[in-house]
Order: C-alpha cells, then structure tokens, then sequence
C-alpha cells in the first residue's frame, strides 16, 4: 500500500485534468492506497471557489471534490497566495483584508507552499494534473 499525494496546477475550466485527477483518486483508493492530500496550485485553486455555477445538467467541479474528500478523509488544500490573487479567501483571510465576502467553499483550506513540501516528505507518490 502506497501513499499519495495529488498536486493540480491547472484551471477546472479548462481542459480535464480534474476528472482525470478524480478517477485516478478513486482509482487508487480502491486499490486500497491511501490519499494524503489533493493540493491546488496555480489556476487550480479555482476549484475551490464556491460561487461556481456549471452548465445545466452538470455538476460543479468543486462539489465532486468536495464529495470525494468527504467519502474518504483526505483535506483539499487550496494554496493562499495563488486563492488570494484570484479571489478565493476564507474568513479569516476575509477580515484580514477587508474583502467583500468569503469564496472558499466548505470543504477546502487555504494552505501554504510548506504544505506541499510536507506532501514531498510524507507520500511515497506525488501525481501532478
């Protein structure tokens, strides 16, 4: 059994790097490895903005995240300096810098680059999309 960690570098809107990283999470899973982390870098951290709403009939990339980290325990880590620069914040980010509203969604949390380095020492796998 083998321990992973997924880094996503690129917007949920565009291309699918986010449905592949999801398969390959309930791929691995499955198989009985364990998720460490989801962290989201870059364009990516747009996945965690909860003011998203998809086409009709399809489901927020966001909320998939959301339901596969609840079924199986693993933190979704939203990186703080690439969230705040495109208006993804929590509250505590919120009140520090005066921001109209919070657009984090439940579920995710802003983490620093120390949280991917940790990622680095602590999973046997590190899987970028």
């Amino acid at each position: 059994m083998a321990t992973f960690s997924l880094i996503l570098t690129q917007s949920p809107f565009s291309g699918a790097s986010h449905i592949l990283a999801q398969d390959f999470a309930r791929t691995l899973l499955t198989q009985g490895h364990r998720l460490q982390r989801v962290f989201f870098y870059q364009d990516a951290v747009l996945a965690g903005l909860s003011t998203q709403n998809p086409p009709q009939g399809q489901t927020a990339v966001c909320q998939q995240w959301q339901a596969l980290a609840a079924g199986h325990g693993f933190p979704l880590q939203v990186c703080i300096a690439n969230a705040l620069r495109r208006g993804v914040s929590d509250s505590t980010e919120q009140q520090r810098y005066n921001l109209p509203a919070t657009t984090l969604a439940a579920g995710f949390e802003l983490a620093g680059l120390g949280e991917m380095a940790e990622a680095a020492l602590d999973s046997d796998r590190i899987i970028d999309f």
